[in-house]
């Protein structure tokens, strides 16, 4: 019920009227205008219906609830030709349920791209040298022939390809424009243990479907895939670009981002340009491991609040900070980047902690526009990035 009643809360009254009418579950009076209008009320009226019910209602209002982040807006935004249906809309929720409820294509499709873009440079992404400027295929037959293409490969018996052009955003408010392939296809068959009619356990079989997403950006030509599997994301880049690009392309890999730390390891600054609304940057967590030794860590941790800094109390406790570059090197750090509020804005300021592993771990996902700025142009002005 939690989901629900964060939807529920946070949705106005005709977009919740307009679902539960569509789903049918005003009828009867059982969810009346007036009992909407109260969110304590339909609460308590949500939780007095069937079970199966809420079970359908949760998994909608999981899926709205879920676009309604930063990143879910921008799908949702971009993915309508024409705003101006939902830029007037009150919040994230009531444009959310809008879309949910008047185009589910349109949403599913914005669910897709969050998806891709909250995994790029993640464990389940790989990015490869593509031709530019090439224009994807619509025809028909090529998609077919890329469906069996992948139920070959991975042995499915049914294969569906969804092809659309979208945008992405980028650094600085630039936008980049791709086209999108979001392939399903049914995966090996499963069974789960349930309860039958009569109260009895059986396993009932089942074949899941499982969704890859590709993208060709023709400015660049960067394919990047997202799915399970290293070697499968090798194949489908080389199918996509045969089949839906007409170019083959040898698959060569782009390297994941990796990160170097130590320059971390003495006291140093954070420069910034005053328009990103950096206020402050500190490190908050620092491990150390001896120079040529397999074992061995140490971690120098400072908070906010605490006046000194890891390198100062590094100085204090146990050795000059200017000698740990010495003897340790870094292999995990936490900066904790404080943003000044926006204009007009009656909030304090915002923390960002970023969480960055060698060689190629960190926490942010490029999710909001904060994220993709401190990403994209602040850990490699801060030396924070190494070349590949």
């Amino acid at each position: 019920m939690t989901t629900i009643a964060r939807v529920i809360r946070n949705t106005p009254r005709d977009q919740l009227q307009a679902y539960f009418d569509r789903k049918g579950f005003g009828s009867g009076g059982l969810l009346r205008s007036s009992t909407i209008r109260n969110a304590t009320v339909l609460l308590r009226e949500v939780a007095g219906l069937d079970e199966t019910t809420q079970a359908s209602m949760n998994a909608d209002f999981e899926r709205i609830q879920e676009m309604t982040d930063e990143a879910g807006q921008w799908a949702i935004l971009h993915m309508l030709k024409d705003r101006s249906l939902i830029d007037e809309l009150s919040n994230p929720h009531e444009r959310s349920m809008w879309l949910f409820l008047h185009d589910p294509d349109a949403f599913r499709r914005a669910e897709e791209m969050r998806y891709t873009d909250t995994r790029r440079q993640g464990r389940m992404w790989s990015g490869f040298v593509g031709p530019r400027n090439l224009v994807p295929s619509q025809n028909a037959a090529d998609h077919r022939r890329f469906e069996e293409k992948v139920r070959v490969l991975f042995n499915a018996k049914h294969a569906k390809l969804d092809l659309f052009e979208r945008t992405r955003p980028g650094l600085k408010n630039q936008t980049e424009h791709l086209v999108q392939a979001v392939v399903y296809r049914d995966g090996l068959p499963d069974a789960s243990l349930e309860f039958n009619a009569l109260g009895e356990l059986e396993l009932r079989p089942h074949r899941p479907v499982i969704e890859v997403a590709i993208t060709y950006e023709p400015v660049s030509g960067v394919i990047e895939v997202v799915s399970q599997g290293v070697d499968q994301r090798a194949r489908l880049a080389r199918i996509f670009a045969e089949v839906i690009l007409q170019q083959d392309i040898l698959g060569q890999r782009i390297p994941l981002r990796q990160y170097d730390l130590n320059c971390l390891i003495k006291s140093r600054d954070f420069p910034s340009d005053p328009e990103d609304g950096i206020d402050a940057v500190k490190i908050t967590w620092l491990r150390l491991r001896p120079k040529m030794q397999e074992h061995g860590q140490m971690a120098l941790i400072s908070k906010w609040r605490d006046a000194l800094t890891v390198h100062e109390q590094a100085q204090q406790w146990i050795v000059a900070a200017d000698g740990l570059s010495n003897t340790f090197e870094a292999d995990e750090a936490i900066l904790s980047i404080r943003l000044r509020p926006s204009r007009g804005s009656s909030w304090r300021k915002q923390t960002i902690n970023v969480t960055i592993t060698l060689p190629n771990g960190c926490n942010l996902k490029s999710k909001t526009e904060k994220e993709r700025l401190i990403c994209n142009k602040y850990l490699p002005r801060w030396g924070l990035v190494r070349d590949v």
